[in-house]
This record gives C-alpha cells, structure tokens and sequence, in this order.
C-alpha cells in the first residue's frame, strides 16, 4: 500500500487521519493483515456506521482527547515490569560492585593522607549534631524511597495488561474515527460481504488514491468489475491498460471500511542483484508463492507475467499460469498482459474466461508510400473497461509520450508495419495450408 516508498500517493496515505501514534501503527498492521473472517468485517464495518450515525457527545470529547495523548504504547512498554525488573538487577549490581571498591578506595586514600600535611577544622557540638541527623534524614529518604518505588512496580505489574488493554481500545478507537471521516469525506457507500459466496462485484468503482490526488471527483472515469468463482473468474486486460490496481485496493478496503478476503499481487517487480537473482526470476518466485497459498476465495492479480525471457517462453509461462489459476485453484484472477495468445483462453473456457481492453480512440495518420513519412497512430485513452481482446498494444505511442525522438518514432512505425506484415503473411500461409489438407466434408467441418 505504499507507493515507490512514499507515504503520498498510497492507501495509507488516503486512509490514515489517525490522532495518536499507537492509532498509525495499528491501521498499518489492519490493511497488511486483512479480515478473513466475515463476521469480524460486519463488526468492524457496523463501528464504522456507528460512528457515522451517533449524535452522542461521548465520541467527539474522546476523539478531541486522542489529539493531546502520547505514546502510550511505547511508554508502556518502556515501563513494563520485565524492563523495571531488568533495570532494577542492573542498579543493584553497579552498587554491589560500588560497595565492595569503596573500603579500598577509602585504604588509599589514608594511605595517601598520612604522606601529607594534616588539615584539621573545628566544629562546634551543635554543628556536629546537626550534621549527624542531616545524614540519618538522608539514609532515612533513600530508604522511604526505594520502599515506595518497590510498591509502584508492584501495583504497576498488578495493572499492568489492564493499561495495555486500554491502550488498545484507544488505538482501536482512533482507527475507526479515522476510517468513518474518511467515509464520510469521500462518500463511500457500505460493501455487502457474503460469506456463501466467492464473487466481487463493483459497480461505477473509482480508484480511492487517483481521486485523492486529483481532487475533483468528476474527471475520473467510472468502471465496473464483475468477478464470480463459480462463473467469470478470470479477466483477460490486453491492449492499452492500467493495471487493475482499483479492483485490489477496493477489496482491501472491503475488509474494515465503510466504503467502495484475501488477495494476491504482483504489480511491478525489480531485481535482487544481492541475492543472484534477475527480475524474471524475482517475478516466479513471487509467483510460485502466490501459486501456493491461493486458494478459491483468493483474489490474484498478475501483471505482464512471464517477461523478461524470450517471446515463446514468456507466452508458455503466462499461459500456463493462467490456466491453472481458471482451471485447478479456480481463484478469481485479473490477469493483465501484452501477449494476444492467452485470449485463446476465453475460447477454451468462455464460462470462466473473458477478455477486456480499455478503451481508446485511434487516429490513424495519412498513408504514405515513402518510407521515411511513416508515423505512430495518435491514442486517446478513454480509461473505461470494455469487453472484447485489446487488436494491439500501440507501445509506439507511449514513446511518443516519454518524448522519444521523432526520427526514432519514424523508424520505430515503419519496422512495426513490417513485422506485422511479417506476422500476417505467415499467419495467411498456415491457413491456406490447413484449407489445401481438406480433402473432404469431415475434415472441413473439423476445421471449422
């Protein structure tokens, strides 16, 4: 829920308008370790309601009180009576150790007085006598002292998991004051969650972060998602897309908000050169955990699985992956990739398989036979999900964004044309092959 190590720009950062530092630890530990239980999420979602709800004057005046608390957590654990007692064990060793130098210390030093000229002072008797009683009233004050800080640790230790326990409602507390002003700010309307059923449904779902950063609530594109486990389980993004990220931040958020199960995801990866390892190969371990503890009610996202090796081996992994995601741990999956052959997939098993693209507009420039004259299609991105297989990925025009240099561009465009053209005319030669192998009505129905 971070984004690039920055608070901004994250879930964390939208969500968290927490008082106390207790409450900040405890949200964090709440979105990295969701619910699993749907009773516990009703609970935690009814709170939040209640919250929103209440006109009592009980909630403002201990909302206003987290606002002026210190860390008590920690101030509880630096107090606890393992840490006291340890510390106690340590005074009295440096003291034991004190008491048994001093006699010496004392030996030398008369040792060292009797080499020198003897100072004498004379003190009358009601001085002595004062200072004879100063000393006791001080051997007096230690005693008390140590008698009393002895009965503190005992009453601490008495009520000690007392205090810790309401530390935690406190922290528990501020989270939910956190999570229904945000509820309230940004409008957000009360996920049902079914306990029967394995399905994810979100109808003109908007992403919580995007809307947070661009402040106004009408330039973001709305968009449903349909998720079933026993139905249309998988979606296929190819063509122009951004991820998927708002179907997994919308699900964790399911979980103990007041707004619109567990989850998997691998969004963007990098390399672990420390540890020998590429980022192809830090992508499938990632990926071979997720393929271990997934499981029917898991929802996985998977994005651009199987790059970083060659062109056929990527599309084998990919391809492998996802069928066993639809077909053995029949999870729901997002599964978003440049690789049009996994589209198959729909065809193989359209009950449990679709394919979807994000819109777009397209504007082609003008032919031209001069080589050199060939550009990149202009792209308008509409950011609104559709059905059906992305024909491409126009990879071109988002070099023209990252403002790649048009005689690159040109260049680019013209071996794109050539490839396809490539592509096409092999793609033209396996069917003319197949159609001449027909040799009677079987065969051609059979290739139909």
């Amino acid at each position: 829920f971070k984004t690039l190590f920055l608070l901004k720009g994250s879930l964390l950062w939208v969500l968290d308008h927490t008082q106390t530092p207790f409450g900040k630890r405890l949200l964090r530990k709440w979105m990295s370790q969701s619910l699993k239980s749907v009773i516990d999420i009703q609970a935690q979602q009814e709170a939040v309601a209640e919250i929103l709800c209440s006109e009592s004057s009980v909630l403002p005046s201990l909302q206003s009180l987290l606002t002026r608390l210190p860390d008590l957590e920690r101030g509880l654990c630096k107090s606890s009576p393992f840490n006291l007692q340890f510390k106690i064990i340590l005074l009295l060793t440096v003291l034991c150790y004190s008491s048994s130098y001093l006699p010496i210390a004392v030996n030398e030093f008369k040792k060292l007085a009797s080499h020198t000229k003897v100072v004498g002072r004379y003190h009358t008797p009601f001085i002595v006598d004062k200072h004879r009683h100063l000393q006791q009233l001080r051997e007096q004050l230690i005693i008390d002292c140590s008698h009393e800080w002895i009965n503190f640790l005992q009453l601490f230790g008495d009520h000690y998991y007392i205090l810790r326990k309401a530390v935690c409602h406190l922290a528990t507390m501020d989270c939910l004051f956190s999570l229904a002003q945000v509820s309230k700010e940004n409008n957000y309307c009360r996920p049902e969650v079914l306990e029967e059923k394995s399905q994810i449904l979100i109808t003109a779902g908007k992403h919580p972060v995007i809307t947070s950063l661009i402040g106004d609530q009408d330039r973001y594109v709305l968009s449903d998602t349909h998720l079933q486990g026993d139905d249309n389980r998988a979606m296929i993004i190819t063509g122009t897309n951004m991820g998927g990220r708002q179907v997994a931040l919308v699900t964790i958020m399911t979980n103990f908000i007041c707004s619109t199960g567990f989850g998997s995801d691998r969004m963007g990866v990098s390399d672990n050169i420390s540890r020998g390892r590429s980022t192809f190969m830090e992508e499938l371990v990632e990926v071979s955990d997720i393929l271990a503890h997934a499981t029917s009610s898991s929802l996985v996202l998977l994005d651009e699985h199987g790059r970083g090796t060659s062109t056929h081996d990527g599309i084998a992994i990919a391809y492998a992956t996802l069928e066993s995601f639809t077909r053995y741990v029949k999870c729901m999956t997002l599964f978003v990739t440049h690789y049009p052959p996994l589209c198959e997939l729909e065809r193989l098993s359209p009950q449990h398989v679709g394919n979807y693209h994000m819109a777009f507009l397209l504007n082609e420039p003008e032919s031209t036979s001069d080589e050199e004259e060939v550009q990149p299609e202009f792209i308008t991105f509409l950011y609104h999900l559709i059905e059906g297989a992305g024909a491409r990925s126009y990879g071109l025009n988002v070099a023209r964004l990252a403002k790649i240099p048009e005689s690159i561009l040109r260049t680019a465009a013209f071996k794109s044309k050539e490839l396809e053209f490539t592509q096409m005319s092999l793609i033209c030669l396996h069917l003319l092959s197949d159609a001449w192998s027909i040799i009677n009505k079987e065969a051609l129905l059979e290739k139909v």
